[in-house]
């Protein structure tokens, strides 16, 4: 038996995209009133904005984390608003709104490779997008948002990398992975679940040792890159390195 057409193949993709906007657009409504009928900003959302502002006046991201740690992405993304002329708060909320809608559409995708059953996809989604917790988190402007989102892809990844092996899939696993982490620093235990998964497939006989060394070098090789290019966002000072870390001060020169 032939596999799907072209035309099938097409219009399958554009259902899917169809869904995806869907879930988005129901997600958006749902934070915007909430949003509408609770205004009031966390204090940690209150905290988060004002390292942003801090970031952008001084220009110095370590600076801006002498009393916290914080990873850059979501910072840098605020602090890009600002440098546009945005408001804190604007730029806070509309980017933890649109991040926290997505965040429905990700497991969705993540339901849908795990399951292979779209009505199971459909329902975790729902439930993620009405979530009265999830959306009353969406509409602050905080880390989660972000790192939710990027660890949602990165888990529709691995299930997409297991069921169809190939060095793009796990190249792609280590790029929302370096994402994840660069919001979220409790990330970096992916660092050793992704390689453990591609070390289980081998053992089970599902790939060859081969492709296996490929995939891992594929995964840590995109999760490197993208590491050193979200790098180049922040200021790069010693501190950054070594602030949990203060016994590799003194071999940094």
């Amino acid at each position: 038996m032939t596999g799907q057409n072209p035309t099938q193949k097409t219009s399958k993709r554009t259902a899917l995209l169809c869904i995806c906007l869907l879930i988005f657009g129901v997600s958006l409504v749902f934070r915007l009133m909430k949003m509408l009928l609770d205004p009031v900003l966390m204090r940690d959302s209150v905290l988060y904005l004002s390292l942003a502002e801090s970031w952008f006046e001084t220009g110095n991201y370590a600076h801006t984390l002498v009393d916290t740690a914080s990873p850059p992405l979501p910072l840098w993304s605020i602090k890009t608003f600002l440098a546009a002329g945005f408001n804190a708060e604007v730029a806070g909320r509309s980017l933890s709104i649109f991040f926290g809608s997505l965040t429905p559409v990700a497991g969705f995708l993540f339901t849908l490779k795990l399951c292979n059953n779209i009505r199971i996809a459909l329902i975790s989604a729902l439930l993620l997008a009405i979530h009265p917790g999830l959306v009353a988190f969406s509409v602050q402007p905080l880390r989660e948002n972000y790192y939710i989102f990027f660890d949602g892809l990165l888990l529709a990844m691995i299930a997409v990398s297991i069921k169809k092996d190939s060095m793009l899939n796990w190249g792609l696993c280590g790029f929302f992975l370096s994402l994840a982490y660069f919001c979220r620093f409790e990330a970096v235990e992916f660092l050793l679940i992704v390689p453990f998964i591609i070390a289980v497939l081998f053992f089970c006989r599902k790939i060859k040792f081969t492709q296996a060394f490929l995939n891992a070098s594929a995964f840590s090789l995109c999760f490197l890159l993208m590491t050193i290019f979200l790098l180049s966002f922040v200021d790069f000072e010693t501190l950054f390195i070594t602030r949990d870390l203060p016994w590799l001060r003194k071999y940094i020169p």
